[in-house]
């Protein structure tokens, strides 16, 4: 799904218009990302878990350089799924049977 079919689904779902339906989804979007890049968790009922994880530095090996390297420490996203979306991804595929 394409970021302009979520939002011509969403606008007909919810019955307004696609240019609020867009404005509304950058905001959420928007929200998110400040949450998760100060480090905070976002949870979402029915979908699940968006939270920030810290790597720690990694040694490497380069072929290109052929030496090990650090790779500096960063944090990455990490989702979670809940239990309803697990339930609902376990049995995707058997009805077309």
């Amino acid at each position: 799904m394409t970021y302009r079919e979520l939002i011509d689904q969403l606008a007909e779902s919810s019955g307004k218009s696609k240019a609020q339906t867009k404005e509304l989804l950058e905001d959420a979007i928007s929200v998110l990302s400040n949450q998760l890049a100060r480090g905070n968790g976002v949870s979402i009922p029915d979908l699940g878990t968006f939270g920030c994880k810290v790597k720690e530095v990694q040694k490497v090996y380069s072929p290109h350089y052929k030496k090990y390297m650090l790779v500096p420490p960063k944090r990455v996203v990490e989702f979670s799924p809940s239990s309803v979306l697990k339930d609902e991804l376990k049995f995707v595929g058997k009805e077309d049977e």
